[in-house]
């Protein structure tokens, strides 16, 4: 089913569609004593430096701010200063994720973006770019040489990505994911964690991999199944709820329920996975347990913002309730949700 096909089942008065998220085994969701704190100090940041970014731009960092309100939930025990930096590089990349998507502009300037994020200088390129060299600067103090190196493999791949991913369509549910995995971000989540919690691990890669698997798996269904009446209303095609409508030739509550099992099965692997690498390090890395605790909140807490985000749902959307919701409904300007379904 075309994505345009599927922005026509968007009545006024909605259209509902029945979840069923897997709920119980994740922590509830955390938050940082120091949230309200971090968020002055984070639009403080960005508005001495966002004069010729836009209207867009403060709208994103500072009414939506998906930057603090999802660090701060995955990151509650985090240090405050180390944390702030993650937070404004969460909120940059999550502005220029619009910025450098498709045929944009900024798009066709990747190698540019991919300099300054080597330490290139941004003079002289578009205030996105700016605004990007100045945030880099900023979020690498205190990052160890090690986790930088990979900070900035993690970010230039999806730069990359997010260069090329329209040049064709996906052909099928496994290379959508593979293209929207490299240009998530989520990857960086276990950086970000590492520095927030001042930990530099040493973990066995194939025992490793395999975690990151199931949690960055977890993390984009959530996001997509929770996106998707933004993303379809915007005729973004890059949701794992489009593809399988696409390419299996599912309906959309076919698609939703078929997301929702996978969803289930990332976060059994999750669980599995933390098992495995507790048995292949045992007391080797007493720091082990903290990352696996602080991945745990990583998921529940990205669920939680992914119910309430204001980016996805409207103004008059979105869900913050302690029970998960049993049903959304879609309208064209807000996502609803309801604790049962129907």
């Amino acid at each position: 089913m075309p994505t345009t096909t599927m922005r026509t089942l968007l009545p006024e008065e909605g259209l509902t569609l029945d979840l069923h998220l897997p709920s119980g085994r994740l922590p509830a969701p955390g938050d940082h004593p120091d949230r309200a704190a971090l968020r002055r100090d984070h639009d403080a940041w960005f508005r001495a430096r966002t004069a010729q970014v836009g209207l867009d731009a403060e709208r994103r960092l500072f009414e939506e701010c998906e930057g603090v309100s999802l660090m701060c939930r995955v990151l509650p025990t985090a240090d405050t200063q180390r944390l702030l930096g993650i937070c404004l590089a969460s909120s940059v990349l999550f502005l220029l994720d619009d910025v450098t998507d498709g045929d944009s502009t900024e798009t066709s300037h990747a190698d540019r973006y991919l300099a300054v994020l080597g330490g290139a200088s941004a003079d002289g390129g578009s205030a996105h770019l700016r605004l990007l060299g100045e945030t880099l600067a900023r979020v690498r103090e205190g990052v160890s040489p090690r986790l930088w190196a990979r900070f900035v493999s993690g970010f230039s791949e999806v730069i990359t990505t997010a260069a090329a991913k329209s040049r064709s369509a996906v052909p099928d549910y496994a290379g959508y994911f593979a293209v929207r995995r490299a240009d998530s971000a989520f990857d960086l989540v276990g950086i970000a964690i590492e520095h927030g919690l001042g930990l530099e691990l040493d973990l066995d890669p194939v025992h490793l991999g395999a975690f990151l698997d199931a949690c960055v798996e977890h993390a984009i269904l959530v996001n997509d199944l929770l996106s998707y009446r933004k993303e379809y209303v915007a005729d973004e095609p890059m949701n794992a709820l489009s593809v399988l409508c696409r390419t299996e030739g599912r309906d959309l509550q076919d698609a939703v329920d078929a997301l929702c099992r996978r969803l289930a099965a990332a976060e059994d692997a999750f669980f599995a996975e933390s098992t495995a690498l507790i048995g292949a390090h045992g007391r080797r890395h007493p720091a082990l347990r903290p990352y696996l605790d602080a991945w745990a909140l990583m998921l529940s807490g990205n669920l939680a913002w992914s119910l309430a985000c204001p980016r996805y749902h409207g103004r008059d959307g979105g869900w913050e309730r302690d029970v998960l919701p049993g049903r959304m409904v879609l309208h064209p300007d807000r996502t609803v949700f309801h604790a049962t379904s129907r």
